[in-house]
């Protein structure tokens, strides 16, 4: 893959998942990339449908420009649609939903409209699979799993495969899995900054490694890039992590870092 073209209609976990897309996917070789994020902090497929029927102005159209994110305010679900031609559109649940299997209501008739708006006709979509929230989260929607991350990793796990398999989905990013793995190294249970997103470091880091090794089918290993602060160990359990997800993206593979 030389050119990479991908909208993220999400949330806050597709703003932590491509946060350093555009520096890794460089890294692996990537020559020409456009990746935006539609986000409204929170939502859910229902509320992106809702969104879509009203055309309602409330997203936070994201772009990357110079090194940096850049927000744009007031923006429609066609906005970004149609903002180019895409060849990938990524859809998530919202996180606390995401082992829900009846939130899933509306994502045929969310695909259903993407498909109506996309200008170009041979887009792929594809899914954002989220991750458990750290043991200790304080999350109010922490409760519908027990409180328990193995039990929400579990439910993320079956909902994916009842209610995104079998659809139109070109692959699974499966970040979830990903985050799950490195929490089986010495890393331990520490990448999330308050319990649910991403840290902005390493948790951040990881998510993105999934999302270029699923979507570009590019070999991470030689990554060179990381972000400022992340060493070369915790690099290493990175790409470890994204490589076991992908390769087995319904089930944890055990880090071999389980040691300082």
């Amino acid at each position: 893959m030389k050119e990479l073209k991908l909208l993220m209609i999400g949330n806050s976990f597709s703003e932590d998942t491509v946060r350093y897309v555009y520096e890794i996917a460089g890294a692996a070789g990537i020559e020409k990339i456009n990746v935006c994020n539609m986000y409204i902090g929170g939502c859910s497929l229902k509320t992106h449908y809702e969104n879509a029927l009203s055309n309602a102005a409330s997203y936070d159209f994201q772009t990357y420009e110079n090194g940096e994110w850049n927000h744009d305010y007031g923006k429609t679900l066609e906005y970004g649609i149609v903002y180019a031609d895409w060849d990938f559109i990524s859809l998530q649940q919202s996180s606390g939903l995401s082992g829900i299997p009846s939130s899933y209501a509306d994502l045929n008739s969310l695909m259903n409209y993407v498909k109506s708006v996309a200008t170009n006709p041979d887009f792929k979509f594809i899914w954002n699979m989220t991750w458990a929230y750290q043991q200790d989260s304080t999350h109010e929607d922490f409760v519908k799993y027990d409180k328990n991350q193995l039990y929400m990793y579990n439910a993320i796990i079956d909902a994916v495969k009842s209610q995104i398999i079998g659809k139109d989905f070109e692959l699974i990013v499966p970040v979830g899995t990903a985050v799950q793995n490195a929490r089986t190294s010495f890393i331990g249970d520490t990448l999330t900054r308050d319990g649910y997103h991403l840290s902005y470091d390493v948790g951040r880091y990881l998510a993105g490694l999934t999302l270029v090794r699923s979507l570009c089918g590019k070999d991470v290993s030689g990554v060179s890039y990381s972000p400022e602060g992340v060493s070369e160990t915790v690099r290493k359990i990175c790409k470890e992590s994204a490589e076991n997800a992908f390769r087995k993206p319904f089930e944890i593979t055990s880090s071999a870092f389980t040691k300082n």
